[in-house]
């Protein structure tokens, strides 16, 4: 039931009050009353009544200066309302009136005419509310909208499945004020539902959770395509008896399946409201064009995701036409790309280096690095096969893969194809064998005028070269590696790495160990230029 609307009755005179609120009692309104103009802002403020009928001669503050004051203070600036004066003059009608006032009656007060202005002032009262919470409401939905055009602007520039399901539950949790949020997605393509991200759950909790397919509610939400909404009674909620009441059972909640062209690819939850009110037809709405915007973005993410291993693929055996006709083992391309990821990772952190590395870097440094000796594929194999020492002539050949390989990259990129590591794949085919020094070749540059990318390369490359089984040497240990890397500190590398790579050793350890090689390739210049030490693979063969 309604509430009846409130008149605040302002008069110092008892029995001018007693009437006007027995009047408008009558009429079925809530009566407030006050003896002077200071009580009445002070009643005015704190219950905001519908209309104030305000005498103008009262003591401590007057009817003319308390309208002034209410109309000065926004939270009262527009209630009506009707001064009241014993002053039967024309210009008490006109200070009223000026002070603020909506309507000037005259005591003694003719109660149909005083029932009838009530009436009418209440009738404007309430169209102005009706208006402000129009107002309210269509700066929150445009608002709302303003945000979930900015959400969709964002979310679709997300590359990982990650960042879109964080995205996705701040913006559910915000937008449909919910203290409760997450967003599931399959694990393959007939595994469980596994949570992407979440909100209002034990994070420790949530990364190991699991739903079959064929389970209430957000597995038969995924399954059926469809959306689940219980706002009231918790006996239909199907999870109850199933799953623990803190992870799933909470009332009212929304589960909706993000659906794509292909079939749903994942389930958005929403419960617990912060205000407890159930969730209404337009939050409904809201969690749809949510989840719309969701299944379109991790869509877009997966794909990307193929077309990127697609791309990943190809790079890596262009770049193993440089190994196989040297019979060289393949994996050494494979663990040259991820030993040089974790120096990168790890470099982010170091203030002392002025490059920027963030994920697209290292992303653009994975697909790079087994371009390192592209070049290769250009060296007869007089040069390249050869299993005696190499002249100063066929040495000088063998160092020139470096500037094809740099010569090649640039004609695809000046082609049209501007993808980001290319240019890092070129610095890197051209100078990971510079040296801190300025010994190395095929520029001599010095310290940080070598590219970083190449730098990188450079350590990773002479790692794996110093560990990795050869037809002349057997497989050496990371111990030996770890010397050599150390005595090339300042010299062949950039200190900054071999510190950490220091950092690192457990790491660069276990990656060459789930990549190791099981047999021997074919020799190439390192040992054919110095044979068979340890330092010989740190010279030439990195």
């Amino acid at each position: 039931m309604a509430k009846a609307p409130m008149i605040l009755i302002a008069d110092d005179s008892r029995s001018d009050r007693d009437l006007c609120a027995l009047l408008l009692r009558r009429e079925g309104y809530e009566i407030a009353l006050a003896q002077n103009g200071l009580e009445a802002i002070e009643v005015a403020r704190r219950e905001q009544p519908h209309v104030i009928i305000m005498d103008m001669m009262m003591p401590l503050m007057d009817g003319l200066e308390a309208t002034r004051v209410l109309r000065a203070y926004s939270p009262t600036a527009n209630i009506p309302i009707i001064m009241v004066s014993a002053n039967n003059e024309e210009e008490d009608a006109v200070a009223g009136l000026d002070a603020g006032a909506d309507e000037y009656l005259s005591k003694p007060i003719r109660p149909r005419d005083f029932r009838f202005r009530v009436r009418s002032m209440v009738r404007l009262r309430n169209a102005s509310l009706q208006l402000q919470r129009a107002n309210a409401e269509l700066r929150r939905r445009t608002d709302t909208l303003a945000q979930l055009n900015q959400f969709c602007e964002a979310v679709l520039l997300d590359g990982s499945v990650k960042a879109i399901g964080r995205k996705v539950v701040e913006m559910a949790a915000a937008l449909l004020q919910s203290d409760r949020v997450s967003l599931l997605v399959p694990d393959g393509n007939d595994g469980p539902l596994r949570v992407v991200f979440a909100l209002g759950i034990d994070p420790r909790i949530w990364p190991k959770l699991t739903i079959p397919l064929d389970s209430p509610i957000s597995g038969q939400v995924f399954t059926g395509q469809t959306e689940f909404v219980a706002n009231r009674d918790t006996a239909h909620v199907p999870t109850i008896g199933q799953y623990e009441s803190a992870f799933f059972v909470s009332v009212p909640l929304m589960s909706t399946a993000l659906r794509s062209h292909d079939g749903a690819i994942g389930v958005l939850n929403v419960t617990e409201k912060q205000d407890h009110q159930e969730y209404s037809n337009e939050d409904v709405q809201t969690c749809r064009q949510i989840a719309q915007t969701a299944a379109l973005a991790l869509e877009h993410a997966m794909v990307r995701k193929q077309l990127d291993a697609t791309r990943d693929s190809i790079i890596l055996s262009m770049a193993r036409l440089s190994e196989y006709r040297q019979r060289t083992i393949g994996r050494h391309l494979e663990r040259v790309r991820d030993l040089s990821a974790l120096l990168a990772r790890y470099l982010a952190d170091d203030p002392r280096i002025p490059e920027k590395i963030d994920e697209a870097y290292i992303t653009d440094l994975r697909r790079a690095a087994p371009l390192h000796d592209i070049g290769k594929v250009a060296i007869p194999d007089s040069v390249l096969l050869k299993k005696g020492k190499l002249t100063t002539e066929e040495f000088q050949l063998m160092r020139e893969h470096t500037s094809i390989g740099e010569q090649t990259l640039r004609m695809v990129i000046s082609s049209g194809h501007e993808v980001s590591f290319l240019r890092i794949a070129m610095d890197i085919a051209h100078y990971h064998h510079e040296r801190w020094d300025g010994t190395g070749y095929p520029e001599g540059l010095a310290g940080e005028g070598i590219p970083l990318c190449a730098r990188i390369v450079c350590l990773a490359d002479t790692y794996d070269a110093i560990r990795m089984p050869r037809e002349y040497k057997p497989t050496l240990s990371h111990e030996t590696a770890t010397r050599e890397i150390l005595a090339g500190s300042g010299t062949q590398f950039d200190p900054r790495l071999v510190q950490a790579y220091c950092a690192l050793e457990e790491d660069f350890r276990n990656t060459y160990d789930q990549l190791a090689e099981d047999e021997y390739g074919e020799s190439h210049e390192s040992a054919i230029l110095a044979g068979s030490s340890a330092e010989s693979w740190v010279v030439a063969d990195a």
